[in-house]
């Protein structure tokens, strides 16, 4: 009987070119791949199977059994809970978008060994589907309360956030499938599932979560597989010199597009909804992407031909602010979200102060005010201490208030008669290299521009069962809850700061 390697190396003889017909190019490349690389999985489709079966038998047993029976979704901090109807309809997107990217590769890529890896993912990338769909729906019937889980897939198209992660992750499939790869296996997966998927967990077991943990390992343990994907991507890429102009470029646009959602979102999930606090998003960050993955993986490919992204250093030194920037932008605007918030406590102020110093200079008033004004008879939601509601960059659709608001990056540019919003150099270059891939999306308040809030609240679905109560709230208290009457009574319309801004310059 054969082994393993020599059945596996028979089965990849059959993918032989039909002669009497042509092969559709339905998503051409312009990388040049060769025709036989190392193979980076070795698996055939009968054992991968198996194994992936008995991982989800131990998921969905455990769920469904201990976990239902035990009642634990209820005794989880409601604060790490409740940002997890943000985060379940991001990430399944994300999964979403992996299973087109990984499509489009076994099409475009005429290599017997990558198509192996490539369709393996793929199965991957839909189970992962399922289990984070499985997850909402589990905490939609346990969770305290599981208004915002319900809805959170369908208002996605409606929220800054979910708006923000799809301009991001559409980059796994929207252009040369092989640079959707570079999005996918080489940044999102290689650099940021471990800060997702791992240091996720960890935050969610302290504060009681036990199931999100079995459901993100569980996915995890996929995704090492899906970094070899990415490092024999490369390699086969690198191994023809004319591939390289192209890798360059595209590897710098993916990773910046990449970073300037993934860690905005996830250092304000990480640091802001933590009850019980354990290390900050910037250690995190620090070990897994600046040390493991620019220092350790990239920097070793440089002999070959590839660079550290030409952002990285920006990225780096962003860090220490986006993440408060970012969860300051959301919980300004809770009316505009599907979940409660929870104001930080004096407890807070002095971890933030110990894990970054000078937060509260920058910060701490901005917080006291909210706090102050969570009580609807405040007569007040925080977006209205700001002159005017900030830009959203027409490429990232990030709010324009990175790294901090007050050393803001953001600029208006007049382009074709036309002013375009941009939250930094970074994707202004980005826009005016290829301005076609950005131009057909419009942002949330250009949508919506004139709009008054409760209208947009109401037609828009972001009310609880009852037709007059927000599904968000800008605290956890049950008994001051905000309703749609109070939201009307403020008189708040949604006008785009393009309308009133200048341009900063001409194009």
């Amino acid at each position: 009987m054969q082994n393993i390697i020599e059945t596996h190396d028979r089965v990849k003889n059959f993918d032989w070119k039909l002669s009497y017909v042509d092969k559709p190019n339905r998503y051409p490349t312009k990388y040049k791949i060769p025709a036989r690389t190392k193979d980076p999985f070795r698996h055939l489709i009968r054992d991968y199977c198996s194994m992936e079966q008995e991982k989800d038998d131990r998921q969905y047993g455990a769920m469904s059994d201990v976990m239902a029976r035990a009642g634990l979704p209820g005794k989880a901090s409601q604060r790490w809970t409740e940002i997890l109807k943000l985060v379940l309809p991001v990430t399944g997107f994300g999964e979403y978008a992996a299973i087109k990217s990984t499509g489009q590769l076994i099409d475009a890529v005429e290599n017997a060994e990558l198509r192996q890896g490539y369709m393996a993912q793929m199965i991957d990338e839909v189970r992962h589907n399922n289990q984070i769909a499985h997850l909402t729906r589990y905490l939609a019937r346990h969770a305290p309360d599981p208004e915002g889980f319900a809805q959170g897939f369908a208002l996605r198209s409606k929220n800054i956030q979910c708006r923000t992660g799809r301009a991001a992750l559409q980059g796994f499939f929207n252009a040369d499938p092989v640079e959707g790869a570079l999005n996918l296996q080489v940044v999102t997966e290689t650099a940021f599932t471990n800060p997702l998927f791992v240091a996720m967990t960890e935050i969610a077991a302290a504060n009681g979560d036990q199931a999100t943990p079995t459901v993100f390992l569980s996915i995890q343990s996929d995704e090492a597989r899906h970094m070899a994907n990415g490092y024999s991507t490369l390699a086969a890429i690198c191994s023809e010199p004319d591939n390289l102009p192209h890798l360059q470029r595209d590897f710098d646009r993916a990773f910046w597009r990449q970073h300037n959602f993934l860690d905005p979102l996830l250092a304000a999930v990480y640091d802001y909804f933590q009850e019980e606090r354990t290390s900050s998003y910037l250690e995190k960050w620090r070990e897994w992407v600046e040390e493991d993955w620019a220092g350790a993986y990239i920097r070793k490919l440089e002999p070959f031909g590839l660079q550290v992204p030409r952002w990285f250093e920006d990225a780096r030194e962003r860090l220490p602010w986006v993440g408060h920037s970012a969860a300051m932008a959301v919980f300004a605007a809770w009316p505009l979200q599907f979940w409660r918030h929870d104001p930080l406590t004096e407890r807070d102020f002095d971890w933030f102060e110990k894990k970054y110093p000078g937060w509260y200079g920058h910060y701490g008033k901005f917080w006291e005010d909210y706090r102050r004004m969570s009580d609807p008879a405040s007569g007040m939601v925080p977006m209205q201490m700001f002159e005017h509601l900030p830009t959203l960059c027409r490429v990232c659709h990030m709010p324009g208030v990175f790294p901090r608001p007050d050393i803001s990056t953001a600029r208006v540019r007049l382009i074709d008669g036309r002013k375009h919003a941009f939250c930094s150099a970074a994707c202004e270059h980005i826009f005016r290299e290829e301005p076609h891939r950005y131009l057909g999306s419009p942002t949330l308040f250009e949508e919506f521009d004139g709009m008054d809030l409760a209208d947009f609240i109401e037609q828009n679905g972001f009310l609880r069962a009852d037709g007059k109560t927000l599904i968000a709230q800008p605290h956890l208290d049950d008994h001051r809850r905000w309703t749609l009457d109070d939201i009307r009574a403020l008189k708040i319309e949604i006008r785009d700061p393009l309308r009133d801004l200048p341009a900063e310059g001409l194009a």
